[in-house]
């Protein structure tokens, strides 16, 4: 979330985090048929996972969590595909995770199933 938004970084028509507050939406990743956007607020209290299927773009899913810096697994989501998605603090050790199925798609996002 350190770089500036771009036109890529824009979510696609229709989707929302039901967030009015977020300051920051970025495409963080794309893989397996879907692109991976996260939001933050400006104090950072606020993070936020919307995941866009783009051959299904009515399966689009988000979540968001509250509460400020913490560690470890912040959120989880899934949606039609069955795909799950686990969004993890900075840092976090995600061997565990993996070891049960998780795939790595970005420093701080893991996916399984679909």
């Amino acid at each position: 979330m350190e770089r500036p938004a771009t036109s890529t970084d824009e979510i696609p028509a229709g989707v929302d985090f039901r967030q009015p507050d977020l300051d920051k939406v970025l495409l963080v990743a794309e893989t397996g048929g879907n692109k991976y956007f996260l939001g933050q607020n400006a104090d950072k209290s606020t993070a936020c996972l919307a995941v866009f299927p783009v051959d299904n773009p009515s399966g689009w899913h988000t979540t968001c969590t509250t509460g400020g810096a913490r560690v470890g697994q912040l959120l989880g989501t899934s949606g039609p595909s069955q795909e799950s998605s686990i969004l993890v603090s900075d840092g976090y050790d995600t061997k565990e995770l993996e070891a049960s199925g998780y795939k790595k798609i970005h420093e701080n996002i893991l996916v399984a199933g679909g």
